[in-house]
């Protein structure tokens, strides 16, 4: 067997190997992005992802008649802002909101208002717990409008919300809005 003596590349032909060697290592590269820009009837998948430049935020609502805790779609870590609202009535304890009894069954206001022990639960804790106000609890808000912060550490997870004691008879809701904060 013979072989016949490589020949020189002329200018010419290393500028085209060159250029065949970025195209080819450039192409995967044009594919993603005519497949990301392009649409077709479903829409472009990528849409479906969450903007993480926006905090993410997800509202629940609890109603008083319902015994099993609600789940957040979202998984959320690290500090998280919890605002709750609403009130609601549970048979054989009274009015309430997140945090206080503060009237009877038959709405004759408390005086004292009550710390409850029932109200709204996070991740099977009554919420005093949870955010660690049962030392330092918030005043009582008439418009059962409260605000804390929860910190889930370094756990990225769904968050469960309920409402303690409720069940058949129980009327109102509790509407908890969670934020991701950064």
């Amino acid at each position: 067997m013979s072989q016949t003596p490589r020949q020189p590349q002329t200018p010419l032909q290393r500028t085209l190997i060159t250029l065949a060697l970025l195209v080819g290592s450039a192409l995967p590269v044009m594919i993603a992005f005519v497949l990301v820009t392009s649409t077709n009837d479903g829409g472009n998948p990528l849409d479906r992802i969450p903007d993480y430049s926006e905090p993410l935020v997800e509202s629940l609502t609890m109603p008083f008649d319902r015994a099993e805790p609600i789940e957040t779609e979202y998984r959320y870590y690290g500090r998280v802002r919890i605002v709750v609202e609403g009130s609601g009535v549970l048979p054989g304890v009274g009015r309430l909101d997140a945090l206080y009894l503060f009237a009877g069954e038959d709405g004759a206001p408390l005086d004292p208002l009550q710390l409850t022990a029932r109200g709204l639960t996070i991740d099977g804790a009554l919420a005093l717990d949870a955010l660690k106000l049962a030392v330092e609890p918030p005043d009582y808000a008439g418009d059962h409008l409260y605000s804390a912060l929860y910190d889930l550490g370094k756990d990225y997870r769904r968050v469960r919300f309920g409402v303690s004691g409720a069940g058949p008879g129980g009327t109102g809701v509790l509407t908890v809005t969670i934020v991701q904060l950064q």
